[in-house]
C-alpha cells in the first residue's frame, strides 16, 4: 500500500543553493543577490534582459519575471488613452502578445496609470521532481514572450524608453503585484 504522505520540501537554504549552482549552468548571469524579511532572490542577466528570480514569504514558489516599465510620459499617456476608451482591439492584442499557455502578465500600475507590465512563470524548486529544464523554460518563456510584447509597444508607441527593473516603491508590496 501507497503511503498518501508527501515527500518533504526542500528548505529555502537548499532552494537558493540549487538555484544558485543552475543559474549559470543556464548561461545566466547573477547580477545581485537579495535576503530580506519579505522576499529573497535574485536579479539576473538574461541575454540583454535583466529578469527577476523572487520567492515571496512562506510560499512555496518562485516567481521569473520580465518587467518592463515605460519611462516616456508621452507613451505613458498614450497606452492609457487606449484603456481609458476601452479599444477591444488594442487591449485584445495587447493581452495576445503578453500572454502564453506558459506564462502570465500583469499590469504594473502607478498613481492610477499603466505604466508598464511584468510577465511571470511560477516555478517549483522547493519540490521533488524540480530540474534545470525547469528554471530555463520558465526563463525562456518570460523574455521570448516580454520581447515580443515589446516589439507590439514600439510597433504602435513608437520607438520608447524602457526601465527593465523599476525600483520597489518604499510602501506597499510592490509594483509586481499590484
Amino acid at each position: 500500500m501507497k503511503s498518501s504522505q508527501s515527500p518533504p520540501l526542500k528548505s529555502k537554504e537548499e532552494v537558493q543553493a540549487l538555484l544558485e549552482d543552475y543559474l549559470p549552468a543556464v548561461g545566466v548571469e547573477v547580477l545581485r543577490r537579495f535576503d530580506k524579511d519579505e522576499t529573497w532572490g535574485f536579479w539576473v542577466k538574461y541575454g540583454e534582459f535583466p529578469i527577476l528570480i523572487e520567492n515571496p514569504k512562506d510560499t512555496r514558489y518562485v516567481v521569473v519575471a520580465f518587467q518592463i516599465t515605460l519611462s516616456d510620459e508621452a507613451v505613458i499617456i498614450n497606452l492609457n488613452e487606449f484603456y481609458e476608451k476601452q479599444d477591444r482591439a488594442f487591449l485584445f492584442e495587447l493581452t495576445r502578445v503578453f500572454t502564453s499557455p506558459h506564462s502570465g502578465f500583469i499590469r504594473i500600475i502607478e498613481g492610477g496609470r499603466v505604466i508598464g507590465f511584468t510577465v511571470l512563470r511560477n516555478i517549483y524548486p522547493f519540490h521533488p521532481g524540480f530540474t534545470i529544464k525547469d528554471l530555463d523554460s520558465a526563463l525562456q518563456t518570460v523574455v521570448g514572450v516580454g520581447d515580443v510584447g515589446i516589439a507590439f509597444l514600439q510597433s504602435v508607441m513608437g520607438q520608447m524608453v524602457l526601465d527593465h527593473t523599476p525600483p520597489r516603491p518604499a510602501t506597499g508590496p510592490g509594483p509586481m503585484f499590484e
